[in-house]
């Protein structure tokens, strides 16, 4: 499995997205799904609104 996801949000009725795919590699679903969703928090910690910019 591999770290990746995608972050939305809905702008002015339009759905904006931002797919990120990290290196990371996982034998389990489970860890691949923890980090995976850790690393959308901080996508959006660090960047913000410029994500969708």
């Amino acid at each position: 499995y591999q770290t990746c996801g995608v972050v939305s949000k809905e702008v002015d009725g339009v759905l904006k997205e931002h797919r990120f795919i990290r290196a990371d590699r996982f034998a389990g679903l489970d860890d691949a799904v923890d980090i995976s969703i850790k690393k959308g928090i901080q996508l959006v910690d660090e960047q913000g609104e410029k994500m969708f910019g």
